[in-house]
């Protein structure tokens, strides 16, 4: 009987024990485990403006604007290489010859290259307009129709000037690929005509031709992208930002192994310059009139334009042909 009772406690001790395991096993499960909610990323909302910085101050231009007004060639040559097809309005007779199929009964005329047609522009109601100096008094007139942006050069670096603007362009129009690609190529053509001109060793001067008279200087547009950016010699090293008269004397003195000319007078339709102002006895003692190197460059590409993805270019192309 004593046995039968002793293993009766056993086998409910064991239960008991039992129990206890289970319930601690059933504890365990039920426990919930600690988690953390994914964290989500913080989107940023896309802005639909860009603000630029220029000469007159800060813009802040919408993106994609349309019925764009230019005043500068050089932005209409590189919006028409990046594939923009948005611009309106621009000075319709002072278009350049490269640009002609802009010279359409569609375009609006904006005024002239100096006196913008106020009216006529805030008829158009403009998403975006684009001046240089040249229009630089109007700026605040224009601003007050739509954001208006100074895209003139700095001559002191045009190169790094100019590609502001190209990429500035891509930008604001959603074509940052395309301006990056076009300036690689220009990059290639400068690199290619600075050797060239290292090679050939020759030097040059500038002259803008206006009325009969003729002047240089080493800081204008031309002089830069032909002494700076293409690094063809100067033939006078003293030469600052102050007009020199170019001179018969002037000229021998320096005796240049090119004279490139602009004439103003031909870019803004007063004339041509009279080729006889070269025949001078002195300046048939130079270098470049010996050698054939008094060039002319064109006129409505030098003085109208310039600072473009297609009109530097251009402009190489001529600088490339007289250092040959």
């Amino acid at each position: 009987m004593k046995k039968i009772l002793s293993l009766l406690a056993t086998a409910t001790l064991l239960s008991t024990l039992a129990g206890c395991d289970q319930k601690s096993s059933t504890s365990d499960a039920i426990t919930p485990a600690t988690t953390q909610a994914p964290v989500q990323p913080i989107v940023e909302p896309e802005t639909n403006t860009i603000k630029v910085d220029h000469p007159q101050g800060t813009t802040e231009v919408h993106k994609n604007p349309n019925n764009v007004v230019t005043f500068d060639f050089g932005t209409l040559d590189t919006l028409d290489a990046l594939g923009v097809t948005s611009v309106r309005a621009l000075p319709t007779k002072s278009i350049p010859s490269y640009l002609s199929k802009y010279a359409n009964d569609s375009m609006i005329n904006a005024g002239n290259m100096k006196q913008p047609d106020l009216e006529a522009i805030k008829q158009l109601s403009p998403g975006l307009i684009i001046i240089t100096g040249r229009q630089g008094k109007s700026y605040e007139s224009l601003n007050q129709i739509a954001p208006t942006l100074n895209l003139s050069l700095n001559n002191k670096l045009y190169l790094d000037s100019f590609k502001k603007n190209v990429l500035t362009l891509g930008q604001i129009f959603g074509k940052t690929e395309q301006a990056e690609n076009g300036l690689a190529v220009l990059d290639k053509k400068i690199a290619e005509s600075r050797k060239k001109a290292e090679a050939s060793g020759q030097s040059a001067i500038v002259l803008v031709h206006y009325n009969g008279k003729l002047s240089a200087s080493a800081t204008n547009g031309y002089a830069t992208i032909i002494h700076q950016v293409l690094g063809i010699k100067k033939a006078d090293i003293n030469l600052g930002e102050e007009r020199q008269a170019g001179t018969p004397d002037y000229l021998l003195e320096k005796n240049p192994d090119i004279i490139f000319i602009v004439d103003r007078n031909e870019a803004i339709g007063e004339g041509k310059i009279d080729r006889s102002l070269m025949e001078d006895e002195k300046i048939k003692q130079t270098n470049a009139f010996r050698k054939g190197k008094i060039v002319y460059l064109k006129p409505d590409l030098w003085y109208l334009s310039g600072g473009g993805l297609e009109s530097l270019s251009l402009q190489i192309d001529e600088v490339n042909t007289a250092i040959q």
